[in-house]
């Protein structure tokens, strides 16, 4: 019968693992215990393989099977070495047969595509009842996130130093030498992340670090252990798939464009179309096919935009009024009175729906802010009013980055601009400063002061007429405000 005893250690961090088994499997072994004992080892959630005292493999998991790239029906019965190819000056293997137990924590080992992993492993002697040795034990794990693609001969020169992932140099070395008929199909995974310039100029490097971080991870989390996943330029990401053709690559893209789909890095949702193709046999040029990958990217790319742009500026502003009901309840009357204002003025319809857009989307730039700072009373400390004065500027550059916002961008830029050229962020005078700019102007400082009461406002609007605002917009504003009334 099969015996397998009770085991306690540990492996690197695992919550079940081994240091000392014991599998006996005695030549009259029934064979329904066999196969009980065997679905045990199947189930346990590490990469785990059993060698006979011949040698040669006698079971591996799945898990075994997916990291090492060999099939069960293709290890079993084949020599360990050739199934378990660790790159290592002794082999443990070996020294289990004679009796000896190791324990490593980092050693390199050769998949069946040629691809080198680093893993951490334990090997155990499983012995019978007179202590003798019938078989050894190995289980096994890939080591950590920046371990995982390390490569003992290159590790500083073809590793990304942000992600860990392989860089383009790595690429241009591994390419070719996947592009070999034991490898084929070979395809080709092409990402380039949106939205990077803009997370960098809104919220500054760090945040935008986290976000190529927080694809890269997904990116491997994602990838089989045969996969090749690198990063080729600053928001570009390639994954090379040896023997994978072209519906199972698609099927990739898909799992991948999903996990990434669910990411987001504070306001910032992950958005990354890919693009993949295939080279199947030795008429096809790799080249061509990675030319393929990025066409097929970005198509995606271009048919995505609009739904990226619109999803960033919407998360953007569900950021800021998360943070600020008053910040939404001040925008959305803005916008209104702006709109109601431009009616006055008999503008076109289409500037009244810039304007109404404006007046929505003039404080946007706050998101950048630390949250604290929207709820301080004035006045503010020279700190914090340096600060607060970066919002026009930051609303300018998110508005810049977008299609249906980049026309606003300039009267955002400018509505805490004066008349008399006292303003900022540049200081500008008179009919220098955008007309919208001076619109809003007018409309943002009578919303906040009517809190007070309407007079209030008004009075001061026709006080500071000619020094903070346009005098013949103040004069309209403040007519158009008193006909509500008559």
């Amino acid at each position: 019968m099969v015996v397998v005893l009770p085991i306690v250690c540990s492996l690197l961090g695992l919550a079940m693992v081994f240091s000392t088994v014991s599998l006996i499997r005695m030549k009259n072994v029934a064979k329904q215990e066999w196969r009980k004992c065997e679905q045990i080892l199947q189930a346990v959630s590490e990469p785990m393989m059993v060698i006979n005292s011949q040698g040669r493999i006698e079971m591996l998991n799945p898990q075994a099977q997916k990291l090492t790239g060999w099939s069960k029906e293709e290890a079993v019965g084949r020599d360990y070495e050739e199934v378990y190819n660790v790159q290592a000056d002794t082999d443990a293997i070996a020294e289990a047969l004679e009796g000896r137990t190791r324990s490593r924590k980092q050693v390199a080992i050769r998949t069946k595509t040629g691809t080198e992993l680093l893993i951490s492993d334990n090997i155990a002697s499983l012995r019978g009842d007179q202590g003798q040795i019938h078989a050894v034990l190995c289980t096994f794990k890939r080591s950590g996130l920046r371990e995982n693609q390390w490569s003992n001969l290159a590790q500083l020169s073809f590793l990304d130093g942000l992600t860990g992932l392989y860089n383009r140099a790595y690429f241009e070395q591994e390419l070719p030498r996947l592009d070999r008929p034991e490898h084929w199909p070979l395809s080709i995974v092409v990402g380039d992340l949106n939205g990077l310039k803009l997370t960098n100029d809104i919220f500054g490097h760090a945040v935008g670090d986290q976000l190529l971080i927080a694809v890269s991870q997904t990116l491997l989390e994602v990838c089989r252990p045969t996969d090749l996943v690198f990063r080729w330029g600053g928001d570009e990401f390639i994954v090379l798939l040896p023997k994978t053709g072209h519906a199972e690559a698609k099927e990739m893209c898909g799992r991948l464009q999903r996990a990434l789909d669910k990411q987001s890095v504070g306001a910032v949702a992950i958005n990354m179309p890919l693009g993949c193709a295939t080279k199947s046999h030795a008429g096809e040029d790799v080249h061509i096919v990675w030319q393929r990958a990025e066409e097929a990217m970005y198509w995606m790319k271009t048919t995505e935009q609009n739904r990226f742009q619109k999803e960033t500026l919407d998360g953007i502003m569900k950021e800021l009024y998360g943070r600020s009901e008053a910040e939404k309840v001040h925008a959305e009357r803005v916008s209104a009175l702006a709109e109601e204002f431009g009616r006055h003025l008999d503008l076109a319809c289409d500037e009244l729906r810039n304007l109404r857009v404006c007046g929505l989307l003039h404080d946007i730039g706050k998101v950048a802010l630390e949250r604290d700072l929207l709820y301080r009373p004035y006045p503010l400390s020279p700190e914090e009013e340096h600060e607060m004065k970066r919002h026009p500027l930051v609303g300018f550059r998110l508005l810049s980055c977008l299609e249906d916002t980049a026309d606003l961008a300039p009267a955002v830029l400018a509505h805490h601009e004066w008349w008399d050229g006292t303003g900022y962020p540049r200081g500008l005078k008179g009919d220098e400063i955008p007309y919208f700019s001076r619109i809003l102007s007018i409309v943002e400082t009578y919303d906040r002061a009517s809190d007070k009461n309407s007079a209030y406002a008004l009075k001061f609007i026709a006080e500071e007429a000619g020094r903070k605002f346009d005098p013949a917009l103040a004069a309209e504003f403040i007519q158009m405000i008193e006909n509500r009334s008559a």
